[in-house]
């Protein structure tokens, strides 16, 4: 029996809000996609990286199907295109979004800072959410250096105030 209590989820989601975090669209063949703000690295070996989805989406069933995905790191002047695969009911891949076939029929967005094109390696449910790992089996660096954050229920740029050296 559990003797310490858990936070209110309400409590919790409150204060995370005061994380900044990196913002990705994971796209797949079909064309399908999602926004997440978990993206983190794993393994160096062998490459690992992994992310979060929630349990109820709607996107993530045909995603899971796929035998590669893209995690899409998206650069600091792409808030709408987190909003676009973050909403419901609109088609993610029409216009505005701008992407192109990738390997293994996966789509990659345009002007995003790099594309990890991963293979699913592992996928575990873990309370409300599932936690899917990816094998990166390719990498693409984009143009744009800043990456997009999401903090306090906003997205915002990364205006860094020293160069470490």
């Amino acid at each position: 029996m559990r003797q310490t209590p858990i936070v209110d989820a309400n409590r919790f989601r409150h204060a995370l809000r005061r994380h900044a975090a990196g913002v990705v669209v994971v796209t797949g063949p079909g064309p399908v996609g999602l926004t997440a703000t978990s993206l983190t690295s794993v393994s160096l070996d062998p490459p690992l990286v992994s992310f979060c989805v929630s349990r109820e989406s709607t996107t993530w069933p045909d995603l899971r199907q796929a035998d590669y995905f893209a995690v899409n790191v998206l650069a600091g002047d792409q808030a709408a295109i987190a909003a676009r695969f973050a909403g419901r009911g609109v088609d993610r891949f029409g216009a505005p979004t701008r992407w192109r076939p990738g390997p293994y029929d996966v789509p990659l967005l345009s002007g995003v800072t790099v594309h990890l094109l991963c293979e699913p390696y592992d996928t575990i449910a873990l309370g409300d959410h599932w936690l899917v790992v990816g094998l990166v089996v390719g990498t693409e660096v984009g143009s744009s250096g800043e990456p997009l954050l999401y903090h306090r229920g906003r997205y915002g740029g990364f205006n860094p105030h020293t160069e470490l050296i």
